[in-house]
Protein backbone atom coordinates (compact mmCIF):
# COMPACT_ATOMS: atom_id res chain seq x y z
CA UNK A 1 0.00 0.00 0.00
CA UNK A 2 1.45 3.56 -0.86
CA UNK A 3 2.13 5.50 1.81
CA UNK A 4 -0.37 8.89 0.65
CA UNK A 5 -3.30 5.84 1.07
CA UNK A 6 -2.19 5.16 4.41
CA UNK A 7 -2.23 8.84 5.10
CA UNK A 8 -5.95 8.57 3.61
CA UNK A 9 -7.07 5.82 5.61
CA UNK A 10 -5.61 8.00 9.29
CA UNK A 11 -8.25 10.45 8.52
CA UNK A 12 -11.39 8.71 7.94
CA UNK A 13 -14.04 11.15 6.30
CA UNK A 14 -12.01 13.34 5.63
CA UNK A 15 -12.30 16.02 2.27
CA UNK A 16 -10.08 15.42 -0.49
CA UNK A 17 -11.18 18.67 -2.42
CA UNK A 18 -7.93 19.37 -2.50
CA UNK A 19 -4.66 17.76 -2.17
CA UNK A 20 -2.02 18.02 0.58
CA UNK A 21 1.73 16.74 0.25
CA UNK A 22 2.28 13.56 2.22
CA UNK A 23 6.09 11.61 1.76
CA UNK A 24 8.18 9.13 4.02
CA UNK A 25 11.13 10.78 6.17
CA UNK A 26 14.13 8.72 7.60
CA UNK A 27 15.88 10.45 10.28
CA UNK A 28 19.26 9.05 11.40
CA UNK A 29 20.98 9.96 14.43
CA UNK A 30 24.36 10.48 14.84
CA UNK A 31 26.30 11.05 17.87
CA UNK A 32 30.00 11.63 18.83
CA UNK A 33 30.82 12.24 22.79
CA UNK A 34 33.67 13.76 23.94
CA UNK A 35 36.61 11.72 25.40
CA UNK A 36 35.47 10.90 29.27
CA UNK A 37 31.49 11.44 28.26
CA UNK A 38 29.40 8.74 29.32
CA UNK A 39 25.52 8.25 28.16
CA UNK A 40 23.05 5.46 27.53
CA UNK A 41 22.17 6.90 24.15
CA UNK A 42 23.42 5.09 21.02
CA UNK A 43 25.91 6.61 18.86
CA UNK A 44 23.34 5.69 15.98
CA UNK A 45 19.62 5.37 15.66
CA UNK A 46 17.23 5.98 13.35
CA UNK A 47 12.98 6.84 13.41
CA UNK A 48 10.79 6.37 10.54
CA UNK A 49 7.92 8.82 10.54
CA UNK A 50 4.76 9.56 7.99
CA UNK A 51 4.02 13.30 7.22
CA UNK A 52 1.30 15.19 5.54
CA UNK A 53 1.30 18.83 5.42
CA UNK A 54 -2.13 20.54 4.71
CA UNK A 55 -3.31 23.44 4.11
CA UNK A 56 -4.16 24.53 7.90
CA UNK A 57 -2.55 21.09 9.93
CA UNK A 58 0.40 18.87 9.60
CA UNK A 59 0.59 15.51 10.95
CA UNK A 60 3.57 12.89 11.84
CA UNK A 61 3.32 9.12 12.43
CA UNK A 62 5.60 7.30 14.13
CA UNK A 63 4.42 3.64 14.23
CA UNK A 64 1.10 3.48 16.51
CA UNK A 65 1.32 7.24 17.44
CA UNK A 66 -0.10 9.99 15.47
CA UNK A 67 0.62 13.84 16.24
CA UNK A 68 -1.99 16.20 14.50
CA UNK A 69 -1.04 19.85 14.63
CA UNK A 70 -3.88 22.20 13.40
CA UNK A 71 -2.95 25.49 13.09
CA UNK A 72 -6.50 27.07 12.32
CA UNK A 73 -7.99 26.00 16.29
CA UNK A 74 -4.09 26.06 17.66
CA UNK A 75 -4.54 23.00 18.87
CA UNK A 76 -2.46 19.17 18.69
CA UNK A 77 -4.11 15.79 18.85
CA UNK A 78 -2.15 12.87 20.13
CA UNK A 79 -3.60 9.75 18.72
CA UNK A 80 -3.24 6.30 20.37
CA UNK A 81 -3.84 4.57 16.82
CA UNK A 82 -4.11 1.02 18.57
CA UNK A 83 -6.18 2.51 21.29
CA UNK A 84 -8.40 4.51 19.00
CA UNK A 85 -7.91 7.40 21.11
CA UNK A 86 -6.56 10.84 21.34
CA UNK A 87 -5.40 13.69 23.89
CA UNK A 88 -5.44 17.38 22.93
CA UNK A 89 -3.69 20.02 24.04
CA UNK A 90 -2.86 23.80 22.82
CA UNK A 91 -0.43 24.88 20.62
CA UNK A 92 0.88 27.63 22.77
CA UNK A 93 2.52 25.02 25.47
CA UNK A 94 5.04 24.46 22.93
CA UNK A 95 6.28 27.88 22.10
CA UNK A 96 5.43 28.32 25.80
CA UNK A 97 7.69 25.55 27.06
CA UNK A 98 10.49 26.94 24.32
CA UNK A 99 10.73 30.31 25.44
CA UNK A 100 11.26 29.61 29.33
CA UNK A 101 13.89 26.76 27.92
CA UNK A 102 15.89 29.41 26.16
CA UNK A 103 15.86 31.98 29.16
CA UNK A 104 16.96 28.50 31.19
CA UNK A 105 19.88 28.09 28.67
CA UNK A 106 21.09 31.84 28.56
CA UNK A 107 21.08 31.97 32.48
CA UNK A 108 23.25 28.76 32.46
CA UNK A 109 25.61 29.84 30.60
CA UNK A 110 26.20 33.00 32.02
CA UNK A 111 26.73 31.07 35.75
CA UNK A 112 28.57 28.90 33.68
CA UNK A 113 31.12 31.83 32.03
CA UNK A 114 30.86 33.97 35.42
CA UNK A 115 32.70 30.47 37.34
CA UNK A 116 35.21 30.40 34.64
CA UNK A 117 34.31 27.78 32.99
CA UNK A 118 33.96 28.50 29.35
CA UNK A 119 35.09 25.22 28.01
CA UNK A 120 31.61 24.07 28.94
CA UNK A 121 29.45 26.32 27.20
CA UNK A 122 27.62 25.31 24.28
CA UNK A 123 27.55 28.10 21.54
CA UNK A 124 23.66 29.78 21.62
CA UNK A 125 23.41 28.92 17.67
CA UNK A 126 22.88 25.27 19.02
CA UNK A 127 20.63 26.72 21.85
CA UNK A 128 18.59 28.48 18.82
CA UNK A 129 19.05 25.24 16.21
CA UNK A 130 17.73 22.70 19.50
CA UNK A 131 14.37 24.73 20.30
CA UNK A 132 13.63 26.99 16.95
CA UNK A 133 14.00 30.42 18.79
CA UNK A 134 16.06 33.24 19.20
CA UNK A 135 18.11 33.83 21.99
CA UNK A 136 18.47 37.84 21.25
CA UNK A 137 18.67 39.62 18.06
CA UNK A 138 20.90 38.92 15.59
CA UNK A 139 22.60 40.69 13.04
CA UNK A 140 24.79 37.88 11.12
CA UNK A 141 23.47 35.90 8.08
CA UNK A 142 23.61 32.61 7.30
CA UNK A 143 26.74 31.91 5.41
CA UNK A 144 27.27 28.80 2.91
CA UNK A 145 30.26 26.91 1.78
CA UNK A 146 30.00 24.77 -1.42
CA UNK A 147 30.60 21.46 -0.87
CA UNK A 148 30.17 18.89 -3.28
CA UNK A 149 27.18 18.50 -4.40
CA UNK A 150 25.80 20.14 -1.31
CA UNK A 151 25.91 23.37 0.42
CA UNK A 152 26.99 23.82 3.78
CA UNK A 153 25.18 26.78 5.79
CA UNK A 154 27.01 28.38 8.97
CA UNK A 155 26.18 31.18 11.41
CA UNK A 156 29.14 32.06 13.68
CA UNK A 157 31.50 29.58 11.99
CA UNK A 158 29.01 26.81 13.19
CA UNK A 159 27.37 24.55 11.43
CA UNK A 160 23.77 24.23 10.80
CA UNK A 161 22.55 22.48 7.93
CA UNK A 162 24.44 20.62 5.31
CA UNK A 163 21.65 21.29 2.66
CA UNK A 164 21.49 18.52 -0.70
CA UNK A 165 21.01 20.01 -4.24
CA UNK A 166 18.37 17.38 -4.87
CA UNK A 167 14.68 18.06 -4.14
CA UNK A 168 11.19 18.39 -5.47
CA UNK A 169 9.57 21.83 -6.31
CA UNK A 170 7.18 22.65 -3.60
CA UNK A 171 4.38 26.12 -3.19
CA UNK A 172 5.42 28.93 -1.10
CA UNK A 173 2.96 27.01 1.66
CA UNK A 174 3.88 23.46 1.32
CA UNK A 175 7.73 24.89 1.66
CA UNK A 176 6.78 26.72 4.78
CA UNK A 177 4.34 23.81 6.33
CA UNK A 178 7.84 21.68 5.39
CA UNK A 179 9.64 24.23 7.98
CA UNK A 180 6.89 24.05 9.95
CA UNK A 181 7.09 19.99 10.71
CA UNK A 182 10.75 20.58 11.32
CA UNK A 183 10.06 23.78 13.80
CA UNK A 184 8.04 20.77 16.15
CA UNK A 185 9.83 17.67 15.53
CA UNK A 186 13.18 18.27 15.20
CA UNK A 187 14.37 21.78 15.58
CA UNK A 188 16.46 23.90 13.10
CA UNK A 189 17.56 27.68 13.83
CA UNK A 190 14.93 30.05 12.92
CA UNK A 191 17.13 31.72 10.06
CA UNK A 192 17.44 27.69 8.85
CA UNK A 193 13.93 27.58 8.61
CA UNK A 194 13.33 30.57 7.27
CA UNK A 195 15.47 29.60 4.37
CA UNK A 196 13.64 26.63 3.63
CA UNK A 197 10.61 27.98 4.05
CA UNK A 198 11.18 30.21 1.60
CA UNK A 199 13.14 28.05 -0.57
CA UNK A 200 9.80 26.76 -2.57
CA UNK A 201 11.21 22.84 -2.52
CA UNK A 202 11.30 20.15 -0.16
CA UNK A 203 15.07 18.92 -0.46
CA UNK A 204 15.53 15.35 -0.87
CA UNK A 205 18.31 14.87 1.90
CA UNK A 206 19.99 16.98 4.02
CA UNK A 207 21.47 17.48 7.60
CA UNK A 208 20.86 19.24 10.50
CA UNK A 209 23.87 19.98 13.41
CA UNK A 210 23.28 20.08 16.96
CA UNK A 211 26.29 20.89 19.76
CA UNK A 212 25.14 19.62 23.16
CA UNK A 213 27.09 19.70 26.71
CA UNK A 214 28.47 15.75 25.80
CA UNK A 215 29.13 16.27 22.29
CA UNK A 216 28.07 16.90 18.81
CA UNK A 217 24.86 15.35 16.92
CA UNK A 218 24.06 15.12 13.54
CA UNK A 219 20.64 14.03 12.30
CA UNK A 220 20.68 13.10 8.81
CA UNK A 221 16.86 13.21 6.99
CA UNK A 222 15.88 11.31 4.11
CA UNK A 223 12.73 12.40 2.34
CA UNK A 224 10.83 9.58 0.10
CA UNK A 225 7.36 8.46 -1.47
CA UNK A 226 6.41 11.94 -1.77
CA UNK A 227 2.85 12.58 -3.31
CA UNK A 228 -0.14 15.09 -3.08
CA UNK A 229 -2.90 12.68 -2.92
CA UNK A 230 -3.36 12.89 0.76
CA UNK A 231 -6.29 14.80 2.45
CA UNK A 232 -6.79 18.54 2.45
CA UNK A 233 -8.50 18.52 6.07
CA UNK A 234 -8.89 15.54 8.66
CA UNK A 235 -11.09 14.35 11.22
CA UNK A 236 -11.23 12.55 15.07
CA UNK A 237 -14.38 11.12 13.90
CA UNK A 238 -12.45 7.31 14.14
CA UNK A 239 -11.14 8.11 17.83
CA UNK A 240 -12.43 8.93 20.97
CA UNK A 241 -10.79 10.77 24.12
CA UNK A 242 -8.85 8.97 25.64
CA UNK A 243 -10.39 7.52 29.15
CA UNK A 244 -9.06 7.59 32.43
CA UNK A 245 -7.29 4.60 33.95
CA UNK A 246 -7.88 3.42 37.42
CA UNK A 247 -4.49 4.71 38.31
CA UNK A 248 -4.28 7.66 36.82
CA UNK A 249 -2.95 10.54 38.74
CA UNK A 250 -5.00 12.93 40.41
CA UNK A 251 -3.53 16.00 38.31
CA UNK A 252 -5.21 13.96 35.12
CA UNK A 253 -8.48 13.46 36.96
CA UNK A 254 -8.89 16.81 37.93
CA UNK A 255 -8.13 18.41 34.66
CA UNK A 256 -10.14 15.65 32.49
CA UNK A 257 -12.88 16.63 34.97
CA UNK A 258 -12.42 20.15 34.74
CA UNK A 259 -12.75 20.00 30.55
CA UNK A 260 -16.18 18.29 31.22
CA UNK A 261 -17.65 20.74 33.53
CA UNK A 262 -19.94 23.88 32.11
CA UNK A 263 -19.88 27.33 33.59
CA UNK A 264 -21.37 28.25 37.22
CA UNK A 265 -25.29 28.95 36.54
CA UNK A 266 -26.42 32.16 37.29
CA UNK A 267 -27.74 31.42 40.58
CA UNK A 268 -24.44 30.42 42.27
CA UNK A 269 -23.80 34.14 42.87
CA UNK A 270 -26.67 34.62 45.09
CA UNK A 271 -26.66 30.89 46.68
CA UNK A 272 -23.01 32.29 47.63
CA UNK A 273 -23.99 35.27 48.81
CA UNK A 274 -26.52 34.46 50.77
CA UNK A 275 -24.23 31.67 52.65
CA UNK A 276 -21.93 34.70 53.60
CA UNK A 277 -25.19 36.87 55.10
CA UNK A 278 -26.49 34.00 56.97
CA UNK A 279 -22.24 33.53 58.20
CA UNK A 280 -22.72 37.52 58.94
CA UNK A 281 -26.20 37.17 60.99
CA UNK A 282 -24.25 34.44 63.09
CA UNK A 283 -21.47 36.67 64.02
CA UNK A 284 -19.20 34.59 62.41
CA UNK A 285 -17.74 37.55 59.82
CA UNK A 286 -14.26 35.65 59.13
CA UNK A 287 -16.61 32.69 57.49
CA UNK A 288 -18.44 34.95 55.46
CA UNK A 289 -15.78 36.81 54.43
CA UNK A 290 -13.97 33.77 53.12
CA UNK A 291 -17.66 32.61 51.72
CA UNK A 292 -17.60 36.17 49.52
CA UNK A 293 -13.92 35.31 48.62
CA UNK A 294 -14.64 31.82 47.08
CA UNK A 295 -17.99 33.45 45.48
CA UNK A 296 -15.32 35.72 43.54
CA UNK A 297 -12.90 33.14 42.59
CA UNK A 298 -15.74 31.09 41.31
CA UNK A 299 -18.05 33.89 39.83
CA UNK A 300 -16.12 37.12 39.61
CA UNK A 301 -18.44 38.53 41.98
CA UNK A 302 -17.05 41.50 43.99
CA UNK A 303 -16.66 41.57 47.46
CA UNK A 304 -19.43 44.90 47.99
CA UNK A 305 -22.82 45.98 49.10
CA UNK A 306 -21.98 45.75 52.88
CA UNK A 307 -24.07 46.71 55.49
CA UNK A 308 -22.62 49.27 57.84
CA UNK A 309 -22.86 46.30 60.74
CA UNK A 310 -21.10 44.08 58.30
CA UNK A 311 -18.44 46.38 57.55
CA UNK A 312 -17.70 47.25 61.10
CA UNK A 313 -17.72 42.98 61.84
CA UNK A 314 -15.10 42.88 59.25
CA UNK A 315 -13.18 45.63 60.25
CA UNK A 316 -12.91 44.54 63.81
CA UNK A 317 -12.45 40.91 63.15
CA UNK A 318 -8.50 39.88 63.74
CA UNK A 319 -7.89 37.32 61.54
CA UNK A 320 -9.16 39.20 58.43
CA UNK A 321 -6.39 41.80 59.29
CA UNK A 322 -4.01 38.43 60.12
CA UNK A 323 -4.70 37.22 56.35
CA UNK A 324 -4.83 40.17 54.52
CA UNK A 325 -1.32 41.61 55.95
CA UNK A 326 -0.03 38.03 54.97
CA UNK A 327 -1.40 37.59 51.57
CA UNK A 328 0.97 41.10 51.15
CA UNK A 329 4.12 40.07 52.58
CA UNK A 330 6.92 40.55 49.97
CA UNK A 331 10.30 39.18 51.36
CA UNK A 332 10.71 35.74 52.39
CA UNK A 333 10.47 35.98 55.89
CA UNK A 334 6.77 37.89 55.70
CA UNK A 335 5.79 35.08 53.68
CA UNK A 336 7.49 32.86 55.88
CA UNK A 337 5.36 34.12 58.40
CA UNK A 338 2.23 34.47 56.58
CA UNK A 339 2.70 31.13 55.60
CA UNK A 340 2.36 29.83 59.47
CA UNK A 341 -0.80 32.26 59.99
CA UNK A 342 -2.42 30.72 57.18
CA UNK A 343 -1.59 27.03 58.83
CA UNK A 344 -2.89 28.02 61.92
CA UNK A 345 -6.02 29.43 60.17
CA UNK A 346 -6.61 26.14 58.38
CA UNK A 347 -6.09 24.35 61.60
CA UNK A 348 -8.96 26.10 63.25
CA UNK A 349 -11.55 26.97 60.47
CA UNK A 350 -11.01 23.07 59.42
CA UNK A 351 -8.41 21.54 57.05
CA UNK A 352 -11.16 21.46 54.38
CA UNK A 353 -11.53 24.90 54.05
CA UNK A 354 -11.00 25.91 50.17
CA UNK A 355 -10.06 29.26 49.95
CA UNK A 356 -7.69 29.30 52.92
CA UNK A 357 -5.91 26.47 50.97
CA UNK A 358 -5.69 27.86 48.04
CA UNK A 359 -3.74 30.75 50.09
CA UNK A 360 -1.22 28.32 51.56
CA UNK A 361 -0.78 26.63 48.02
CA UNK A 362 -0.04 30.58 47.19
CA UNK A 363 2.37 31.10 49.72
CA UNK A 364 4.21 28.27 49.14
CA UNK A 365 4.47 28.96 45.45
CA UNK A 366 6.07 32.42 46.57
CA UNK A 367 8.74 30.49 48.41
CA UNK A 368 9.33 28.49 45.29
CA UNK A 369 7.90 25.05 47.01
CA UNK A 370 6.01 24.06 43.64
CA UNK A 371 5.35 20.48 44.48
CA UNK A 372 3.97 21.26 47.65
CA UNK A 373 1.83 24.00 46.38
CA UNK A 374 0.36 21.75 43.17
CA UNK A 375 -0.82 19.36 46.13
CA UNK A 376 -2.50 21.87 47.37
CA UNK A 377 -4.36 23.76 44.44
CA UNK A 378 -5.35 20.17 43.80
CA UNK A 379 -7.03 19.37 47.05
CA UNK A 380 -8.82 22.65 45.98
CA UNK A 381 -10.09 21.78 43.18
CA UNK A 382 -11.12 17.90 44.22
CA UNK A 383 -13.60 20.03 46.61
CA UNK A 384 -14.63 22.80 44.28
CA UNK A 385 -13.83 21.99 40.56
CA UNK A 386 -16.04 24.96 39.60
CA UNK A 387 -13.36 27.53 41.50
CA UNK A 388 -12.16 28.82 38.56
CA UNK A 389 -9.71 30.85 39.49
CA UNK A 390 -7.43 28.15 41.11
CA UNK A 391 -6.93 26.55 37.72
CA UNK A 392 -5.08 30.10 36.89
CA UNK A 393 -2.52 29.17 40.00
CA UNK A 394 -2.44 25.17 39.35
CA UNK A 395 -1.70 26.31 35.97
CA UNK A 396 1.47 28.70 36.74
CA UNK A 397 2.90 25.88 39.07
CA UNK A 398 2.72 23.43 36.44
CA UNK A 399 4.43 25.77 33.64
CA UNK A 400 7.09 26.41 36.55
CA UNK A 401 7.65 22.82 36.75
CA UNK A 402 8.25 22.68 32.80
CA UNK A 403 4.70 20.75 32.68
CA UNK A 404 3.66 23.63 30.05
CA UNK A 405 0.90 21.13 28.59
CA UNK A 406 -0.95 21.06 31.85
CA UNK A 407 -0.66 24.46 32.65
CA UNK A 408 -2.19 25.45 29.58
CA UNK A 409 -4.77 22.63 30.09
CA UNK A 410 -6.15 23.88 33.49
CA UNK A 411 -5.81 27.48 32.12
CA UNK A 412 -8.18 26.39 29.26
CA UNK A 413 -10.31 24.82 31.59
CA UNK A 414 -10.38 27.38 34.13
CA UNK A 415 -10.97 30.67 31.02
CA UNK A 416 -13.86 28.30 29.55
CA UNK A 417 -15.61 28.29 33.05
CA UNK A 418 -14.90 31.87 34.07
CA UNK A 419 -13.98 33.85 31.16
CA UNK A 420 -14.52 37.03 32.53
CA UNK A 421 -12.10 36.55 35.69
CA UNK A 422 -9.71 38.99 36.09
CA UNK A 423 -7.03 36.42 37.03
CA UNK A 424 -6.76 34.91 33.02
CA UNK A 425 -5.32 38.49 31.85
CA UNK A 426 -2.07 36.83 32.67
CA UNK A 427 -2.52 34.03 30.73
CA UNK A 428 -4.51 35.89 27.60
CA UNK A 429 -0.90 38.42 27.67
CA UNK A 430 1.49 35.83 27.92
CA UNK A 431 -0.52 34.09 24.34
CA UNK A 432 -0.46 37.09 22.62
CA UNK A 433 3.05 37.77 23.77
CA UNK A 434 4.27 34.58 21.64
CA UNK A 435 1.95 35.30 18.91
CA UNK A 436 3.59 38.49 18.63
CA UNK A 437 7.44 37.16 19.40
CA UNK A 438 7.24 33.86 17.91
CA UNK A 439 5.21 34.05 14.96
CA UNK A 440 6.18 31.34 12.77
CA UNK A 441 4.73 28.98 15.79
CA UNK A 442 1.01 30.06 15.02
CA UNK A 443 1.68 30.19 10.49
CA UNK A 444 -1.87 29.36 8.92
CA UNK A 445 -3.76 29.99 12.18
CA UNK A 446 -6.86 32.32 12.56
CA UNK A 447 -5.76 36.05 13.00
CA UNK A 448 -6.22 37.17 16.41
CA UNK A 449 -8.00 40.33 17.20
CA UNK A 450 -6.18 41.70 20.58
CA UNK A 451 -8.96 41.83 23.01
CA UNK A 452 -9.36 43.09 26.67
CA UNK A 453 -10.92 40.62 29.04
CA UNK A 454 -14.09 42.04 30.45
CA UNK A 455 -13.51 42.48 33.87
CA UNK A 456 -15.24 41.89 37.07
CA UNK A 457 -13.16 43.57 39.63
CA UNK A 458 -10.61 46.35 39.68
CA UNK A 459 -7.12 45.49 38.29
CA UNK A 460 -5.05 42.65 39.19
CA UNK A 461 -1.31 43.78 41.26
CA UNK A 462 1.48 43.17 39.05
CA UNK A 463 2.58 39.49 39.71
CA UNK A 464 4.84 36.76 37.39
CA UNK A 465 3.96 32.97 38.60
CA UNK A 466 4.08 32.97 42.20
CA UNK A 467 0.22 32.65 43.53
CA UNK A 468 -1.62 34.97 41.03
CA UNK A 469 -4.93 34.77 42.73
CA UNK A 470 -4.86 38.47 44.92
CA UNK A 471 -7.87 39.59 47.31
CA UNK A 472 -10.76 41.44 45.36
Amino acid sequence: MRRASVAAILFLGASAAQASVAFHVTVTTERVNKPGVKTSLPARDAQDSDVVLGPHYLSVRDGKSLSVLDFATRRRHVIDMAASTYDTYSLFDVAGLRRIEIGNRKGMAGALQAGGLQAHLTPRVYDEQSLSVPAARRRNALQPQVLDGAVLWSLDEQPLLRLGIAGSPASGADAAAFAQYLRYTWGGHPLVLKMLADGKRIPAEFTLHYQEVGGKVMRHFRISAMTVDAPATYTLAAYRPRPLTADARTLERVLAQAALLPPLGQQAHPALRAEAERLFAAEQPFDAFLGMLEDHFSTGALVDKLTPQQQLAMQECEPIHDLTRGLLAKDKEGIQAALATVQGLRQQHGLEQPVLTLFEGNLRAKLGQWPEATALYLQVLQAKPQMAAVYQDLGDALLAQFDAANAWRSWDAGRAMAPSLRQFRKVNTLERDLLSDYPAFFADGAPVQPKVQPSTSRPASSTKTEGSTNLP
